[in-house]
Parts: C-alpha cells; structure tokens; sequence
C-alpha cells in the first residue's frame, strides 16, 4: 500500500494550521489515493491484505472528512 502513497499525509492538528489552498490541494490528493486504493481493492474480505487495505481506506476516508470540516468553517 505504501507504493500506492506518494506524499506525506499530516496529522490532524496540521490540518488545522493549513491555509484554504492548502487544504484544497491536499483533498484532491486524498481523492486520487482512494480512487487508486479503489482499483486495487482485495477479493477476499478474509485476508490480511484486506485488512490493510480497509484501514488505509479509512484513514483516507477520515482526512478526506475532517478537511471538508475545516473547509466548510473557512
């Protein structure tokens, strides 16, 4: 999954330290991943790469959430 990751992904408390291009540019970005992670999703749901996969969605999925937040009160 790592090869699929290209740029560093900050913690939360730098979301909040970025300005609005910033944070456009970044959410982009975090679409691009899940559509690639998309592409690439494991058949079996039962698998450890499953898993991995899963909770790398899900972190996207989060970031995606929070900047839209942030985006929003901006």
């Amino acid at each position: 999954m790592d090869d699929i990751r290209c740029f560093q992904i900050p913690g939360e408390a730098q979301l909040y330290e970025m300005d609005f291009a910033e944070l456009r540019n970044l959410l982009e970005k975090l679409q691009i991943q899940i559509k690639k992670l998309d592409e690439i999703e494991p058949d079996d749901m039962m698998t450890e790469e499953y898993e991995i996969w899963g909770d790398e969605h899900e972190k996207l999925e989060d970031l995606i959430e929070i900047i839209c937040e942030i985006l929003e009160e901006q």
